[in-house]
């Protein structure tokens, strides 16, 4: 009798230590529970990653929009090139958006072209507007016409551009900002705006005065305020924004007082 009920409890005594040891359904379970972590932390690494560069790439378009037609290109390229899985030599965005604006010592694969030692022209980088504001005109003789005594004074701004001190392939610049009939002298404020293209380095402001009894249906740029009257902005890359520049111009026949400055289209 004692033997037939020892062998029983013994068997059963070893069946719970095989059974937490060695399951296989625990043990596949682990394993696929394992395996699902690993691809979910992997799929959100990849995600985070490519968030990041989408990121990357839309404040490279923002911050270099102004400065290169091709920007979008540039961004993608640099981007991908100094920041992708593949980069050899990983540069921080900041540095990036640096040398995607600089298409003068990089091209667009992002190698390095520049000299070190080469001449230095600012130009402008991105379109500009020329605001030139009208302050004062008085005419200093009798008479600016020769059949009237008071004269129908119209003035306007002609503006030349230059790239390398040389004339660019542009035509001037012109713009009337002062056309009236009658007077002998005018005081207060009125504006023009001029586009200037991006690529030139160098602008003369050259005002014109011209008397509508005499000249109805054409310019003539050399009227009473000459060439040597123009005023040259150079190196246009450095002149500081919304920044007047007061003129006073004494033509052969008036004076005109005037201010001008650049601003960036928004």
């Amino acid at each position: 009798m004692l033997k037939l009920v020892t062998i029983p409890l013994l068997a059963m005594a070893t069946l719970p230590f095989v059974a937490c040891g060695d399951n296989p359904i625990e043990v596949e379970d682990k394993k696929q529970v394992e395996f699902s972590i690993e691809v979910g932390a992997q799929d959100a690494l990849e995600s985070l990653e490519a968030l990041r560069e989408d990121i990357d790439n839309y404040t490279c378009y923002d911050q270099t929009k102004r400065f290169t037609d091709n920007y979008k290109k540039r961004c993608d390229l640099f981007i991908d090139k100094f920041r992708g899985n593949s980069a050899d030599t990983v540069l921080s965005l900041a540095t990036i958006i640096k040398m995607v604006k600089n298409e003068d010592e990089y091209n667009d694969k992002g190698n390095y072209t520049g000299s070190d030692d080469g001449p230095m022209v600012n130009y402008l980088r991105y379109n500009k507007m020329l605001s030139i504001t009208l302050i004062n005109y008085k005419q200093t003789v009798e008479s600016i016409s020769k059949s009237e005594k008071l004269g129908d004074p119209e003035i306007r701004f002609l503006v030349k551009s230059y790239i390398d001190s040389d004339p660019s392939e542009y035509d001037p610049f012109s713009a009337t900002i002062l056309d009236t009939v009658d007077v002998d002298r005018w005081a207060g404020e009125k504006k023009i705006a001029i586009q200037l293209p991006r690529g030139i380095d160098a602008i003369e402001i050259c005002p014109v005065l011209r008397d509508k009894n005499e000249h109805d249906d054409y310019y003539d740029d050399e009227d009473l305020l000459k060439d040597s009257d123009c005023v040259p902005v150079k190196n246009l890359g450095w002149v500081a924004e919304n920044n007047p520049k007061l003129h006073t111009t004494t033509g052969e026949k008036a004076r005109i007082i005037w201010e001008w400055f650049l601003y960036s289209i928004e």
